[in-house]
């Protein structure tokens, strides 16, 4: 089930999220996409320890500065 969109910054380890929205310019969504991050992506967060993130998209392990995960809207998967 999904719930209330925050940013993924805020969410902690371990966590499930299904990405909603991505708040920022056409430049950085093509970046996030060449990673595999897009609306409708399945994550797990990995390490959120404060800086960067870890992220798990299916096998691929992603590493996210915290500007650009505060610019991605998620929901998390119970």
């Amino acid at each position: 089930m999904l719930n209330t969109t925050t940013p993924l910054a805020i969410h902690k380890q371990s966590t499930q999220v299904y990405v909603k929205k991505i708040l920022s310019d056409c430049k950085i969504q093509v970046r996030l996409l060449g990673l595999g991050i897009g609306i409708g992506s399945y994550l797990e967060i990995l390490r959120n320890r404060g800086g960067d993130m870890v992220l798990a998209n299916n096998n691929i392990r992603i590493s996210l500065g915290r500007s650009i995960a505060e610019k991605i809207m998620v929901s998390t998967i119970h």
